[in-house]
């Protein structure tokens, strides 16, 4: 996680260990495609020889799938662990589940 600042109790951490995980779609769509990230849906669609001449074209769509599925290979061939979104909502489904049967509720924000 880089160009992320950590603040606890006024004190600024510019370099603060992550222990969390990544999804799939945070890296490809997010950080790649995002106009105020990296921004590169149009070059990527240029690159790739699509019809980009309507959105009904599903140009983005195709973009984003391919995207998607080259970062979820990175990751795996680089040894480095990330999960795709469908897995990630069906484990969060499952935790869920289990904090309303043990708990009689859940403190995390699924929607979110």
């Amino acid at each position: 996680v880089s160009s992320m600042m950590f603040e606890a109790g006024g004190i600024q951490f510019p370099a603060a260990p992550f222990a969390g995980w990544y999804q799939g779609t945070e890296v490809a769509s997010r950080d790649f495609l995002d106009p105020q990230r990296y921004n590169l849906m149009e070059p990527l669609g240029i690159a790739m020889g699509l019809d980009m001449s309507s959105n009904m074209t599903l140009w983005k769509d195709t973009v984003a799938l391919e995207l998607n599925k080259a970062v979820l290979e990175s990751f795996k061939k680089a040894g480095v662990s990330i999960v795709d979104h469908f897995t990630q909502a069906d484990q969060f489904m499952e935790h869920y589940a289990s904090e309303m049967k043990v708990r009689g509720g859940c403190p995390a924000d699924w929607v979110w």
